[in-house]
């Protein structure tokens, strides 16, 4: 049976396929018509879907919850407030957090929970394992018109073997008692601290990882491409130079701009010779291209003494994100704490990290000037 996300997303399609049907044409009644049935067919292949998604969300202490239930990320992993009864060691839930770029889950609400990160926005897909993938290098398209009588035309396009290991990312913290018996207090430290800085190291890595046993992050990938701003050129000039030099060498739309807090700062800062503000964003968007904002994207050069402030403008379909174990809550005991009234909270997930078209991707390491260490 198709997921619920694919099949919603189909209806959407059909509908929008109805809806413009134009007014004027010969076959109107006949193409609305073959439209309907085909709809009214997902739309019980959706309800079907639902009800089976339904009987697999199951809540730590056992209660089935609709998928349509406005569930933040504490309340899957704790269940509701009103049957709270604290947690203890052994505990453990899984957090189901939406993400990838261009799909639309009807079944899980928007999470302002956490902010999307670079993380977020690439390519997603379950593993059983470690992944071994291809990755393209250079490319010549040959394809063109053909004649009788003449040789077709060869592409060529340089493929290596890479493999992406699977890797944890977690973090603990310890907790009182009273804290792991306090809805509210759990709240807080899961939403606020566990589950983001969890999904903030994820992003991370993704980005600046340098685990040749684990994940390998993009800006370490041989082939990404790289821009340098040109003189007279201001930061949203450069994007959009960025944004060619990816259509251009990997064939790939850019569909994401991700920059440093900083570089998003200047970005929104500009003016023009009368000092008033360029709002080069419009709804989050600049140059077509969604704005993920990434601390990640400031990287210390720990050998220059200096930090860059960088942006990358990106096709998301370049990467993918592959995940063996989602992030989960689980809550135990070590050292001294069972007669200390403390527990310590685990948060963590494990991952995989592939990217197969580095040249969808460009960076410029100093979207904004290099700020120096401090001296001591």
């Amino acid at each position: 049976m198709a997921g619920s996300i694919r099949l919603w997303n189909e209806i959407k399609k059909l509908q929008a396929e109805q809806a413009a049907v134009p007014q004027n044409a010969l076959d109107r009644e006949e193409r609305i018509f073959r439209l309907d049935g085909r709809i009214e067919e997902l739309q019980n292949s959706l309800s079907a879907a639902l009800a089976a998604e339904d009987a697999g969300r199951v809540m730590p202490d056992g209660r089935v919850v609709s998928g349509s239930d406005p569930l933040n990320l504490t309340t899957q992993a704790l269940g509701f407030r009103s049957s709270f009864t604290g947690i203890k060691p052994g505990f453990r839930s899984a957090i189901t957090v939406p993400t990838g770029p261009n799909v639309v889950d009807p079944t899980i609400p928007a999470f302002a929970d956490v902010p999307r990160s670079f993380a977020d926005t690439v390519m997603q897909a379950p593993t059983e394992a470690g992944v071994t993938y291809l990755r393209r290098g250079a490319r010549i398209n040959a394809a063109a018109q053909w004649a009788d009588g003449s040789a077709k035309p060869e592409s060529s396009y340089v493929w290596t073997e890479h493999s992406a290991p699977l890797a944890w990312v977690a973090h603990h913290v310890p907790v009182a008692k009273t804290q792991a018996s306090d809805y509210g207090q759990l709240d807080a430290i899961i939403r606020g601290e566990m589950l983001l800085g969890l999904k903030q190291a994820t992003s991370r890595e993704l980005l600046v990882g340098t685990n040749a046993s684990g994940i390998i992050g993009l800006l370490n990938t041989v082939g990404l491409q790289t821009h340098t701003i040109a003189a007279g050129d201001n930061l949203y000039d450069a994007i959009r130079r960025m944004v060619t030099k990816v259509y251009v060498t990997s064939g790939f739309r850019p569909t994401h701009v991700a920059m440093a807090p900083q570089v998003e700062e200047v970005l929104d800062l500009l003016k023009d010779d009368n000092k008033a503000y360029l709002q080069v964003k419009a709804a989050g968007k600049v140059w077509s291209l969604e704005v993920v904002t990434d601390a990640a994207m400031a990287v210390h050069d720990e050998v220059a003494g200096e930090t860059h402030y960088g942006c990358l403008v990106y096709a998301a379909q370049g990467s993918t994100l592959y995940t063996k174990e989602t992030d989960s809550i689980e809550i135990g005991l070590v050292d001294d704490q069972f007669i200390n009234n403390s527990f310590t909270l685990l948060a963590e997930g494990r991952y995989a990290f592939a990217v197969r078209f580095p040249d969808a991707f460009c960076y410029c390491e100093d979207a904004i000037p290099a700020v120096a260490d401090a001296s001591s």
